[in-house]
């Protein structure tokens, strides 16, 4: 999947949150403008109140998400699939960084919730997708094994991802009511998995319990670790 060539430095969305309940049906002070070409909308515009003397301003960004986008609908409208594309290197070669950030209290679209999958989940379902069989045996890795064992404790940090949550967005119980309407789950058809279409090496068995049965016709990653020194540490052993 080729992505769209662009004169930015930066790819900038604006997804727009729900308005909180208890604000009823208020004057609405930002437009979506629709696009001339029928495509996704890019523009907002703010009409400030009347009581504000402020000029009417308009703002520009790569596409608008409004209020019922779903999480599937950043997820591939943003292209979060060549990104993985291009860490996994399918054509061979060094594979490259991918960033994506958010601000303004976006933590619903980077983690989810319990009944939402975020952007993390999304792209880790993506990517686990496209490695499939060429997940190396940890007992065979040795350096992976001394690597790890080689690791200070001390310098990790293991948090859970409800600890992020904005609490508008983590799943209510029924005895209290979120303040701000949640962001829409996912009410179209299901879409087929994605993945990353890469070879796969000819020299990683097929690991037990390493990927669920249901996914195990998806594409191949290339290997982590060359095929030569693979050999090399068969032949030691």
């Amino acid at each position: 999947m080729e992505r769209k060539a662009s004169h930015n430095l930066f790819e900038v969305y604006l997804r727009l949150r729900p308005p909180p309940t208890r604000h009823g049906d208020g004057d609405r002070i930002l437009d979506v403008e629709p696009a001339e070409d029928g495509s996704h909308p890019k523009h907002i515009v703010l009409n400030p109140p009347t009581d504000r003397r402020r000029a009417i301003e308009k703002f520009a960004f790569t596409q608008v998400f409004e209020e019922d986008a779903t999480q599937l609908d950043v997820f591939h409208c943003t292209e979060i699939v060549p990104f993985v594309e291009g860490v996994l290197a399918p054509e061979g070669g060094e594979g490259t960084d991918a960033v994506v950030a958010t601000l303004g209290t976006k933590t619903h679209t980077i983690l989810g919730s319990k009944t939402q999958r975020g952007l993390t989940q999304l792209t880790m379902d993506v990517l686990f997708r496209s490695i499939g069989e060429n997940i190396l045996d940890p007992n065979a890795a040795f350096t992976a094994q001394d690597s790890l064992q080689a690791i200070d404790g001390a310098e990790s940090s293991l948090t859970t991802a409800s600890h992020f949550f904005d609490p508008p967005f983590r799943d209510s119980v029924a005895s209290r009511a979120p303040s701000r309407a949640g962001t829409p789950m996912l009410v179209r058809q299901t879409p087929k998995p994605s993945y990353v279409n890469i070879p796969a090496s000819k020299l990683v068995a097929n690991l037990p319990g390493a990927f669920p049965a249901d996914c195990a016709t998806s594409p191949k990653s290339v290997r982590l670790v060359s095929e030569a020194e693979e050999t090399r540490r068969l032949k030691e052993r």
